[in-house]
C-alpha cells in the first residue's frame, strides 16, 4: 500500500497556507488543481450551477508558535457545493483547528492553533468575472469525527480502516446569485457505485499545466468510480494504481486547491452530488500526475447532512 508521509500538505488536496500579509507559500506544494480537465465555460452546466470557490481565512496562533509568526493572518483556497441557497458543503481540512507548522528557529514541526476562522465565498468561472470579495461566512460546522491530526493517529494514512469524515458545512451571510442552485444529495436507493461508473469532479484553481501565476478557474473531468475505501465511508475514483501509485501518461483527477470540490453521478436525468474530494499521493507516490483521488463518500453522511441542514436553516 502506498507510504505516505505525515504531513499536511502532502496528504490534502488543499493549497499551500499563504500569508495574506505577504502572500507568499509557507508549506510545500503548489497550486495545482484538476488535472486532465477541462475550463467550464457554460454557465447553464451543473458544473457551474452547483459549484462554488472558497477563500478561508485564519490567524496563526498558540502558546508554541514563535513570536515571529504568532498572529500572522493566512488565506488558502478550497471549492465546494450549494446544498441550498444559503449552504456550501466542503471539507472539514479547509477549516483546520490547528496545523502543523515548521518552527522557522529551529525546523522543528510543531502544533499551531487556527484562530478567527472564516469563509468568503465565490460564484463565478475565475476570479477576473469575481468582485474582490466573496460572500462571507456566516457559521461554519465542521464534522464532530474529524480530527486535524488524524493521519498521524491511522496505521494507514492512505486506505485507514477508520472513518476520518472530512466534511463541513458552511452557512452564508447572505443568499447565492439567481443563477447558482442547490444540487441534490444522493439518495439512499440510488447510491450504490459500480466499478468504472463515471463521477464528474469539479474545482477551481490551476492545472498542472498552468504557470505560477494562472487565474484560477472552474474545471471538470471526468473519472471512473474504483472501490470503497476499508472505513467505509471513503472512496478511491480515477484510473490510477491505489496500491502501486506513480505518474500515469494520461492523469485525470483531482490535485492540490480541490479540497472540498464536488463529486458529481448521473441518475437517470438527473444530477447527484456523491463525494467530496479530500486527498491524494504526495509527490514521492507520483503527486496529482498519479491520477488516484480519495473522496468522502457522501451516502455515508445523508442523516449527518441532513441534520446540520435543519440546524441551519434555525434562525
Amino acid at each position: 500500500m502506498i507510504q505516505l508521509k505525515k504531513r499536511i500538505s502532502a496528504i490534502f488536496f488543499c493549497l499551500s497556507l499563504t500569508p495574506v500579509v505577504a502572500q507568499a507559500e509557507v508549506a510545500n506544494g503548489g497550486a495545482r488543481e484538476i488535472v486532465g480537465g477541462e475550463v467550464v465555460s457554460d454557465l447553464s452546466s451543473f458544473e457551474y450551477k452547483h459549484t462554488v470557490r472558497l477563500l478561508v481565512k485564519g490567524v496563526l496562533n498558540g502558546e508554541k508558535v514563535p513570536d515571529q509568526i504568532k498572529g500572522l493572518k493566512m488565506s488558502w483556497r478550497c471549492s465546494g457545493a450549494l446544498l441550498s441557497k444559503t449552504v456550501v458543503v466542503s471539507a472539514a481540512h479547509c477549516f483546520p483547528r490547528s496545523i502543523g507548522i515548521s518552527d522557522p528557529n529551529t525546523g522543528e514541526m510543531i502544533r499551531a492553533d487556527m484562530t478567527e476562522l472564516s469563509a468568503e465565498v465565490f460564484f463565478r468561472t475565475d476570479t477576473r468575472a469575481d468582485r474582490p470579495w466573496g460572500v462571507k461566512s456566516k457559521k461554519i460546522i465542521v464534522h464532530e469525527g474529524f480530527r486535524d491530526d488524524w493521519y498521524s493517529s491511522v496505521q494507514n494514512a492512505w486506505n485507514p480502516s477508520e472513518s476520518v469524515h472530512d466534511l463541513a458545512v458552511v452557512k452564508l451571510a447572505e443568499d447565492a446569485p439567481v443563477e447558482k442552485e442547490a444540487v441534490g444529495l444522493i439518495e439512499e436507493k440510488e447510491a450504490q457505485m459500480t466499478a468504472g461508473e463515471d463521477l464528474v469532479l469539479a474545482g477551481y484553481g490551476r492545472d498542472i499545466s498552468d504557470d505560477q501565476v494562472a487565474i484560477p478557474r472552474l474545471r471538470r473531468v471526468v473519472v471512473p468510480w474504483r472501490e470503497t475505501l476499508r472505513n467505509g465511508s471513503e472512496w478511491y475514483v480515477g484510473q490510477g494504481d491505489l496500491v502501486r501509485a506513480g505518474r500515469v501518461d494520461r492523469p485525470a483527477g483531482g490535485c492540490v486547491g480541490d479540497s472540498g470540490g464536488p463529486v458529481y453521478v448521473k441518475r437517470g436525468q438527473r444530477v447527484r452530488l456523491a463525494g467530496v474530494i479530500v486527498r491524494g499521493p504526495d509527490e514521492v507516490n507520483g503527486g496529482c500526475r498519479a491520477a488516484v483521488t480519495i473522496v468522502t463518500a457522501l451516502p455515508s453522511y445523508n442523516k449527518w447532512l441532513t441534520e446540520r441542514m435543519k440546524e441551519l436553516a434555525l434562525p
